[in-house]
């Protein structure tokens, strides 16, 4: 990789945070809205300049906007922002923080306009190939330091991740870790005289109904923020995935015998599993019409016994919920027994510099200052117990917090690695960017079944399938991808999948 030094960062800031709350994350209250945007502002007292030419030593002001989603760390933020600031006078930060479902439609509109941000994340689901088709992003190579780079595991330099050739787009928020994962209050199963934890669908869906009815219909046995379909494609990938489904993770495709496999039997047990639950009045009232934080907040004042969400809840209540009892299991699986592992994270694209940024250097500059040891976001990050860091040695250092040891170690456990088409041929990145979403999406139909306005889920399912068949062979087809690319006949959904399980198919 070709990389341009850089000067020690020598400037002092004046700050303004604008922080919209929501993402899958901070304290938002009971109500289905959005909190109203914050303000803080801080003056800055001067520094000496350094000998570099930098925005410190002119009187150039410069303002840099920076927008993403990550409200679980917004406390660690503000206060790297203020450290930050001490050292940077002449700049102003404007950052915004928008839930997951609003940053997408936001981002769109601000490039459209010739408006985007100086920095800002490559919304889920969508690809690195093709933010860099629309001509999002700019190299960051020429504004980071190799001293930087070294300090990164090296797994963060991945081909059509965070990489094209030798060009470095984006650098990840955090190491992949599953988010899947349940989170149960030690409190509510305690009063509903739950003394084990539930392992399979039967012991869960029991539990459940236990919770509900001794909560006088004030707590239920489960809730969720359903009204986010990334949260609930997650759930039920998730549930059909220690069933033995061969299911891709969100927005991957995978396929079992040239078909999309999301009318598989594992699949339809997991449908089954939660139309039970609706069935037994288990889930929250609020779930369909709320956001992933606000269920949090919910499960946190002691309305349900159950969230199945990312290790990303721990600060948030650590801060919020000092005195919460919790405790993190595993998926539950069929009564059968495990028949597969959650499908391990992929490492994401997370920040890139704008292309059209007016001020790429401070950008980079911000954007390296996020990863350095010596600022405190990233050990603040990972001693909170938010996320696993990117540079490895915070990770030796500063995880200490015992909820994320154990969310990190029963994730480490029942997670496997599934194979990836774009490991097998590159041009499967020209699919994604060419590969149109089909509705109703997976998410979108356990949301119809929670709300109960979809009866017949295996229909849909079918449909979906179909579907979702018809237009990957489609895509496939338009970028010169053979589509058996996408079918892995020597997969165990029950393994890692290896470097010597691709070398088998060639």
């Amino acid at each position: 990789m070709k990389l341009k030094k850089m000067g020690a960062l020598s400037l002092a800031i004046a700050m303004t945070v604008t922080a919209m709350t929501g993402c899958a994350m901070p304290s938002t209250g009971g109500s289905d809205t959005t909190a109203a945007p914050t303000q803080e502002k801080t003056e800055a007292s001067s520094k000496d300049s350094s000998s570099d030419t930098t925005a410190a030593e002119s009187d150039e002001k410069i303002t840099l906007r920076i927008v993403d989603w990550s409200d679980s760390s917004l406390a660690r933020r503000e206060e790297f922002n203020k450290k930050y600031m001490e050292d940077h006078p002449n700049i102003t930060i404007e950052y915004t923080m928008l839930t997951i479902d609003q940053f997408k439609n936001t981002i769109v509109t601000m490039i459209k306009s010739g408006d985007g941000p100086d920095l800002f994340p490559i919304p889920t689901g969508m690809t690195l190939s093709t933010a860099l088709k629309e001509e999002w992003y700019q190299p960051l190579n020429d504004y980071v330091t190799e001293e930087f780079l070294n300090t990164l595991d090296p797994s963060v330099f991945e081909e059509g991740v965070t990489m094209k050739g030798e060009e470095l787009y984006t650098i990840p928020e955090n190491m992949p870790v599953v988010n899947c994962l349940f989170f149960y209050n030690k409190d509510v199963l305690d009063n509903a005289g739950i003394t084990k934890v539930p392992e399979t669908y039967s012991e869960f869906a029991e539990a459940c109904k236990k919770i509900t009815e001794t909560g006088n219909g004030e707590v239920f046995g489960l809730i969720e923020g359903g009204k986010q379909l990334n949260r609930l494609d997650i759930l039920a990938r998730s549930l059909a995935a220690v069933g033995g489904g061969k299911v891709a993770p969100n927005a991957k495709v995978l396929t079992v015998d040239g078909k999309a496999p999301y009318d598989s039997e594992a699949m339809n047990e997991a449908m089954a599993l939660m139309e039970q639950l609706v069935s037994d009045g288990s889930i929250h009232p609020d779930t369909v019409n709320i956001s992933a934080p606000e269920a949090r907040e919910m499960f946190a004042q002691g309305q349900a016994g159950f969230l199945c969400q990312g290790m990303w809840c721990i600060p948030p209540w650590a801060q919020s919920y000092p005195d919460l009892k919790y405790g993190v299991m595993a998926v539950p699986v069929p009564d059968s027994g495990v028949k597969g592992g959650v499908q391990q994270v992929e490492s994401a694209p997370w920040m890139g510099l704008y292309k059209q940024s007016k001020h790429p250097k401070e950008a980079a500059e911000y954007l390296m200052a996020l990863f350095d040891e010596d600022y405190g976001y990233q050990s603040g990050c990972v001693s909170d117990g938010n996320y696993v860091s990117i540079v490895p040695s915070v990770n030796e250092k500063y995880m200490t917090n015992e909820v994320m040891k154990q969310y990190y170690e029963v994730a480490s456990e029942i997670a496997k690695v599934v194979p990836a088409a774009t490991t097998r041929d590159e041009k499967a990145y020209d699919f994604y960017a060419e590969v149109k979403d089909v509705q109703p999406s997976l998410g979108a139909i356990l949301q119809g079944v929670l709300s109960q306005s979809i009866t017949d889920y295996s229909s849909e399912l079918k449909k979906l399938s179909e579907a979702s068949t018809v237009e990957w062979q489609r895509a496939s087809e338009a970028v010169g991808l053979d589509y058996a690319t996408f079918d892995f006949p020597n997969w165990d959904p029950l393994k890692d999948y290896t470097e010597a399980d691709y070398a088998a198919l060639k």
